[in-house]
C-alpha cells in the first residue's frame, strides 16, 4: 500500500523492471523496447475520485510504471517510423527468492 502521491520520472532506466509484492510473493516485471526512461505514478486521492474504474480507496494500492521518453523524446519527421514496446509479466516469487536476481534476469531479456 502506498502512503502518498507518487508522481516520478526516472531516467536512463534498464530495459527490465520489476515491482516485488512481498505480500503476495509475486513480481511485476516490466519489459520495454525503445524507451529510455520510466514513469512512476498514483493518481491519489483527488485524481482517482475523478476516475469512474476507480473505488473510493483504490488509490492507496494502486501504482502504475511506464516506458517512457521524457529526457529525450522521440520526434518523427513525415515517413519516419519508430518502434516501442512494453511488455507486462507477473511471476511468482520475491525478492528473497532469487528470482529477481539481476543475473537471472539478463537472459530473459
Amino acid at each position: 500500500m502506498l502512503c502518498l502521491k507518487v508522481d516520478r520520472v526516472y531516467l536512463s532506466t534498464p530495459a527490465l523492471l520489476a515491482l516485488i509484492d512481498h505480500e503476495k510473493k509475486r513480481t511485476f516485471v516490466i519489459r520495454k523496447i525503445g524507451f529510455p526512461d520510466a514513469v512512476v505514478w498514483n493518481p491519489w486521492d483527488k485524481k482517482s475520485k475523478a476516475m469512474v474504474d476507480f473505488g473510493d480507496d483504490e488509490y492507496v494500492r494502486m501504482v502504475s510504471i511506464e516506458a517512457a521518453a521524457v529526457e529525450k523524446p522521440i520526434t518523427l519527421k513525415p515517413g519516419e517510423e519508430w518502434t516501442g514496446c512494453q511488455e507486462l509479466e507477473v511471476v511468482s516469487s520475491s525478492y528473497f527468492s532469487g528470482q529477481m536476481d539481476p543475473v537471472n534476469l539478463k537472459g530473459r531479456s
